[in-house]
């Protein structure tokens, strides 16, 4: 069971299950600790532009950018003259039935396709979020950034292009290159675009630890991007990316039923395989297993033609 807004005037913003598989408060602890505006409800935070909330103290910049989150979320709401109401979160008409309930049990339900399914995938509230706004184009990717502010530079961190979300998470050189790996270890062409992804959410149950290990990549690249842009962090090539989804992956172990850690195991057993391989540039006769198309990237000292699954992308940001 879950709430659905209609005027916003009855569920509590923070602390009731409105968004996602949990309260806000919940998904965003950190925030809503020191949140001055709580037990409020959301007609009276949100008004369509605006999300009035104070904090007892300024945020570091890891908090700003949970804040940013929490308003892509809260620009979501649509307000209706309906009351709000309680829905049924297994049916399509949203009301409670016995069929609805036979066939839950019987069937699995019938689920919209992709996101939906993303509150299913085995990682942390805070991943459900990512993956929720990355699914809707709510990622603060340049151009989307843009679209709230004036952005100067609208190039990509890695290579250079113009960053959206498709080039960050999907056509970058690196983040090519990175897939290759994931592709190579599940004998899957997946990475391609959003919905190569995706697609394996809605079979979660046979697919959990690819799935775990598909998200893990994409929050990775988020979390190196954001880095070098706000911390100035230098690129030390792709390998740093898959050395941090080894580091998660371990951490989350604890997610895991027995049965599937065995398959966890494998996959980190693999990575840890291709992170001692020593790094090489691919000649110009290589082609990627999943696209033989190359990728031309112009710097400042030149132009260098990459294959779209180059394992050592070495060059430094200026």
């Amino acid at each position: 069971m879950s709430l659905k807004v209609g005027n916003g005037k009855t569920i509590i913003f923070w602390e009731d299950h409105w968004f996602g598989n949990c309260s806000l408060a919940i998904q965003f602890w950190d925030l809503y600790v020191l949140a001055e505006q709580t037990n409020r409800c959301i007609a009276e935070l949100w008004d369509g532009e605006n999300l009035s909330i104070s904090f007892k103290r300024r945020v570091s910049p890891r908090l700003m950018r949970m804040w940013l989150d929490l308003v892509s979320i809260a620009e979501s709401i649509s307000y209706s003259d309906d009351c709000d109401a309680i829905i049924w979160a297994f049916d399509g008409s949203s009301k409670f039935s016995v069929q609805a309930v036979c066939k839950t049990i019987s069937f699995r339900g019938v689920q919209p396709a992709f996101t939906p399914s993303i509150w299913d995938i085995i990682v942390p509230p805070r991943i459900h979020i990512f993956l929720w706004l990355l699914a809707n184009n709510k990622i603060l990717t340049r151009d989307n950034l843009a679209k709230r502010r004036n952005v100067e530079n609208m190039n990509c961190l890695f290579c250079d292009e113009p960053e959206s979300v498709h080039h960050l998470f999907f056509e970058c050189v690196v983040a090519k290159a990175c897939w290759a790996y994931l592709a190579d270890i599940f004998h899957i062409g997946f990475g391609n675009d959003f919905e190569s992804v995706a697609r394996w959410w809605v079979s979660n149950t046979r697919h959990k630890i690819m799935n775990c290990c598909s998200s893990v990549l994409m929050w990775c690249l988020w979390k190196t991007r954001n880095e070098l842009c706000f911390q100035g962090k230098a690129w030390l090539g792709e390998k740093l990316i898959i050395r941090r989804m080894v580091n998660m992956l371990q951490n989350w172990r604890i997610l895991f039923s027995d049965g599937d850690l065995d398959s966890l195991n494998q996959v980190l057993v693999s990575l840890n395989v291709k992170l001692n391989q020593p790094l090489s540039l691919l000649g110009p006769s290589w082609v990627s297993p999943l696209q033989s198309t190359s990728m031309v990237t112009s710097r400042p000292f030149g132009t260098v033609s990459w294959k779209t699954g180059l394992y050592n992308c070495n060059w430094r940001r200026r």
